[in-house]
């Protein structure tokens, strides 16, 4: 009596196993193309970031420099927390990657900021 059409039931069904498999490879090839683009966006941010406090450091090196005609004295962790004292920077700059800082004051003209990590940037 309650007899339903076969392509009313035949729609009620679901998926066929083509249909998830087509699903499936559109998805796989989606996150292959994605995936590589992702996995290095914290890298460059990472050094992104050290450019930019490398860029700080340097600049109040200079600043300290045109005040006092010399560099601050000592290894570079000393040389950043009298940076930080003489309030030149707000606190001493993390390395983003866990890397350490190094200065190169030894030529008057151009002080050399590096990173343990990423080198020199924007020299």
């Amino acid at each position: 009596m309650f007899r339903r059409s076969s392509r009313k039931r035949k729609a009620e069904e679901g998926f066929t196993l083509l249909e998830m498999v087509v699903a499936v490879l559109i998805v796989s090839v989606m996150t292959a193309v994605i995936v590589p683009h992702l996995t290095g966006i914290g890298d460059r941010a990472d050094k992104a970031a050290c450019a930019q406090n490398q860029k700080a450091i340097r600049g109040a090196l200079t600043e300290y420099y045109l005040i006092y005609h010399q560099y601050p004295a000592g290894d570079t962790s000393e040389q950043l927390q009298t940076l930080v004292e003489d309030k030149l920077l707000e606190s001493v700059p993390k390395e983003p990657s866990g890397g350490s800082y190094e200065i190169d004051d030894t030529d008057p003209t151009q002080v050399v900021v590096m990173c343990s990590v990423h080198g020199a940037l924007g020299v």
